[in-house]
């Protein structure tokens, strides 16, 4: 097993395979699966030459890497020669190491049949940390004694990038309509005072409505778009950029319209953030297409999806 460290990594089981069926390109999946049963055609390792997964064994004692299947030098950068003599513990964040020494204890002494996946930051050659996820397994042999420990990883970066982005416009979109709610409420509020005032005598209704001037600039929208847009261009940075050069002629409220789309909210949430109803919300929906030269048959959704 230690052979690998060192070698240069070959297609042999994958180049046998291929070279067979090149033979006989007529093969159905009846033949192609004789064609596996009666040639010497080493299974396991053709799998291991083309699976995605990082397969690796490791010592039971000190988890020394022994073997790593080829797709390791692909997914995370490193050859066989290049992990030879390390353990884990050598890729592994700071912070995730406690729970790494937690599982490959655990693994010492053997673990249930469905063994417990883990997510943990793993440093590759080229990448940096990126999230890798996977468990480990051991080895049994006839004594029932460990004799080596199986890894299985993969990874997860693209996933979890797309979790956090994910969570952070469902939060964007939670306090914009929340927002909203509140500022209909101020503006309920402020139409029962104007109401009031209304039924007051001529000569105290001047300077009260003074008073409600200053009280309905707190219904600023300026200073709560602003706040959306800081939080908004964290998870699509260049959306304004791209939409505001190809068409400088967009209004502010059409760009919050584009905007709500992109973070995927329906048209009811779109309404009640912009505190609008939905007729009117179809009206500005028809107007920013002519703008955007769309057809009426197009979809709003598809064109932001191209930013």
């Amino acid at each position: 097993m230690s052979k690998k460290f060192g070698e240069s990594y070959q297609r042999e089981e994958t180049d046998n395979l291929l070279r067979l069926i090149d033979n006989d390109k007529s093969l159905d999946s009846e033949g192609l699966s004789r064609l596996l049963e009666k040639q010497n055609i080493n299974k396991l390792k053709l799998i291991a030459e083309n699976t995605i997964d990082v397969i690796c064994l490791h010592h039971p004692e000190d988890w020394r890497y022994l073997y790593a299947s080829p797709s390791t030098e692909k997914i995370m950068g490193y050859t066989s020669e290049n992990l030879k003599g390390r353990v884990p513990y050598d890729f592994i964040h700071p912070d995730h190491l406690s729970i790494l020494a937690k599982n490959l204890s655990g693994s010492k002494k053997g673990v249930p049949s469905d063994p417990e996946k883990l997510e943990l930051l793993f440093k590759t050659k080229d990448n940096g940390y990126q999230w890798f996820e996977g468990y480990t397994k051991p080895i049994y042999n006839n004594k029932n004694e460990i004799v080596l420990i199986l890894s299985c990883t993969r990874n997860i970066q693209d996933r979890k990038i797309a979790e956090t982005e994910k969570k952070e416009r469902e939060s964007i979109q939670q306090n914009l309509l929340v927002s909203s709610i509140l500022l209909e409420k101020k503006k309920a509020i402020i139409e029962k005072i104007e109401h009031k005032i209304l039924e007051l005598e001529p000569n105290m209704r001047k300077d009260l409505r003074s008073i409600l001037t200053y009280i309905q600039e707190t219904l600023n929208l300026d200073e709560n778009w602003e706040d959306f847009m800081v939080h908004f261009k964290k998870t699509h940075p260049d959306f304004y950029n791209k939409v505001s050069i190809t068409y400088p002629y967009l209004s502010k409220k059409d760009l919050k319209y584009l905007a709500f789309i992109k973070l995927g909210m329906t048209s009811t949430d779109i309404a009640k953030a912009m505190i609008v109803k939905k007729e009117s919300l179809r009206v500005t929906r028809n107007r920013l297409k002519k703008k955007l030269g769309l057809d009426s048959s197009q979809d709003l959704v598809d064109f932001v999806k191209e930013y």
